[in-house]
């Protein structure tokens, strides 16, 4: 697996693959397709909201915290029941759109930086579907969706905030692959440095692949892991080392290194530990011990650190009465560095010199990938709330949504409640008054990031007239300028704000505004030339600018004037040829 952006997940743990698995010529064949399931179909443009729950468990740590699925999905959502009686969830759909919803970078990097990661995704998806894992055979899916894999979040990804940034690179590098032998790479990536990168054989234990080879970086440090710095006082060492099993009654009153050892010792206790072992028992036992100060901020910047020990690049001494750690990067050190993409795109490379620079060489080349993947979104459910308009579902049976999803003896699917929303809509302001083709300016104040639109709401409930484009908004308050489409008809609506971080979907309160229609697009055709068109004729509904009317007015006037003068020349001529 690869390590992720610590903007992205903060509080993710790092858990290396076991290997480097080599290219297969073949698809290993799914299985599970005799497992009890039930699917759910989203509508063309569409989307399914899956919100799960897991069986309670019972923990020492003082704030432990009850994991709960709460995503969207567009697609097929499948809810199985697995032999123990637990439900797992996989999601169908096209390989494409499964990218679009991949989480491994910040949205807000450059596009370049951006392509490179999408193209490193999209061959290390095509390397994986081949054989799979031996869960994702019994269950029927053919990639996970967690970081032991690549971390997969659906639609809070591709319609979240700056999403649009990230499809458009998903778009702009459609089909492009790296390749070896003629098959896709094993494209390993991993957040931040040590100054290099090193060899998966090294890492792994497995053969060494030319296009994993170690290469120099310069380029991450911008990173907040690139340089760290960590003081654990000895009384938190000892806390954590005892909560570990590795640490008996003495007091901890001295920590260092012995080359790829820590040594911990006490009065009358001396303890020697890998430092791998040591990293592990202060990453965990520190933020369940202690999770108000662990992690802790990096003390060279300040800022967050994805774990209290974020790699074992690391020099461990002792001063003040603490475990000093002085360290660089985050992550297995194989492949790709994603903060050094960020770096190199910001100094002007290409996407292509980025993964070539990684990869051996390797560039982008075209592939013909599947047309769907099978994603297994998560296993060990106790219940799964499915929720979503126009969504189907292939019981019959189980009647209009939302639906609930119970594992057990049985697979029974019956009716549920809506699914709880984690965002908050915030508060829009807006005039009273607008006018079809015009613009106006209205203020909203969002709690959280978030991605909001403008939207004028009929009572005949026609459904929304968009007025200000879908764009993502920072926390706090925010003027939009919007406008009116020019074809609006006149009358009494209601304005609101849909916000949505791409899971939840939520709306301010509805605020009333009083629209003036179109201009009108035409004359009567009773009316006489000599008499004027009053300013206050409003016309049907239109797709025309507001201001168009009175050209047209003018225009009827003027062929009127004209087949007037016509009709004069006429007489007269007649007069002048008459016998």
């Amino acid at each position: 697996m690869r390590a992720r952006s610590p903007a992205l997940l903060a509080a993710a743990l790092i858990v290396v693959a076991a290997s480097v698995f080599p290219a297969r010529s073949r698809a290993a064949p799914l299985a599970g397709a005799a497992l009890p399931r039930v699917s759910f179909v989203a509508p063309p443009g569409g989307s399914i909201l899956v919100h799960g729950t897991y069986p309670r468990f019972h923990s020492r740590c003082k704030r432990p915290v009850q994991p709960v699925l709460h995503a969207r999905f567009a697609g097929t959502i499948e809810v199985g029941k697995a032999q123990d009686g637990s439900l797992f969830i996989i999601g169908a759909l096209p390989f494409e759109d499964y990218l679009k919803g991949i989480a491994e970078v910040p949205r807000t990097w450059p596009v370049e930086a951006l392509k490179a990661q999408v193209v490193a995704a999209r061959s290390y998806a095509l390397a994986h579907v081949r054989y799979g894992d031996p869960t994702g055979r019994a269950l029927g899916y053919q990639l996970c969706a967690t970081n032991a894999c690549q971390v997969y979040l659906g639609l809070g990804v591709a319609n979240g905030p700056y999403g649009d940034r990230w499809v458009q690179a998903v778009d702009a590098t459609a089909g492009q692959v790296l390749l070896y032998q003629g098959l896709p790479a094993d494209t390993l990536y991993f957040s931040t440095s040590n100054g290099h990168t090193v060899s998966n054989s090294q890492v792994f234990g497995t053969s060494p692949l030319p296009y994993l080879r170690p290469v120099a970086e310069r380029d991450d440090g911008a990173s907040p892991t690139s340089h760290w710095l960590v003081r654990i006082p000895f009384a938190d060492v000892a806390v954590f080392l005892r909560a570990a099993g590795a640490w008996g009654r003495p007091a901890v009153t001295g920590v260092r290194q012995s080359r790829a050892n820590v040594v911990v010792s006490g009065p009358g206790a001396s303890r020697t530990l890998s430092l791998e072992s040591f990293r592990n028992d202060m990453n965990f036992w520190s933020h369940c011990e202690e999770p108000d100060r662990y992690p802790p901020a990096n003390s060279l910047n300040g800022a967050s650190l994805p774990q209290t020990v974020p790699s074992t690049w690391v020099r461990v001494t002792s001063a003040g009465g603490a475990a000093v750690l002085s360290g660089r990067g985050w992550g297995h050190g194989v492949g790709m560095v994603q903060w050094g993409a960020e770096g190199k795109a910001a100094r002007g490379l290409s996407y292509s010199d980025i993964l070539s620079y990684y990869y051996g060489g390797l560039r982008p080349q075209p592939y013909a990938e599947p047309p769907d993947i099978r994603v297994g979104i998560a296993s060990g459910l106790s219940s799964v709330t499915i929720a979503g308009a126009g969504v189907t579902v292939s019981r019959a049976s189980a009647g209009p949504g939302p639906w609930v999803v119970m594992g057990g003896a049985s697979l029974a699917v019956g009716r549920g409640v809506a699914p709880p929303t984690y965002i908050a809509a915030g508060e829009l302001t807006a005039p009273g008054r607008a006018a079809a083709g015009r613009t106006f300016r209205a203020v909203l104040s969002l709690p959280q990031l978030s991605v909001a639109q403008l939207v004028l709401r009929g009572s005949s409930g026609d459904g929304d007239i968009t007025v200000s484009p879908s764009t993502t908004y920072q926390a706090g308050s925010t003027t939009i300028q919007a406008r009116v489409p020019p074809g609006t008809t006149g009358g009494t609506y209601t304005i609101e704000a849909v916000v949505t971080n791409g899971i939840d979907i939520v709306r301010t309160t509805p605020r009333q505004m009083r629209v003036a229609g179109p201009a009108a697009t035409s004359a009567p055709p009773s009316v006489e030339p000599s008499t004027p068109v009053p300013s206050t004729t409003r016309a049907a509904p239109t797709r025309t600018s507001s201001g168009s009317g009175w050209g047209v007015v003018l225009t009827v006037l003027a062929v009127i004037a004209a087949l007037l003068l016509a009709a004069a020349v006429g007489v007269r001529y007649l007069r002048r040829v008459r016998p």
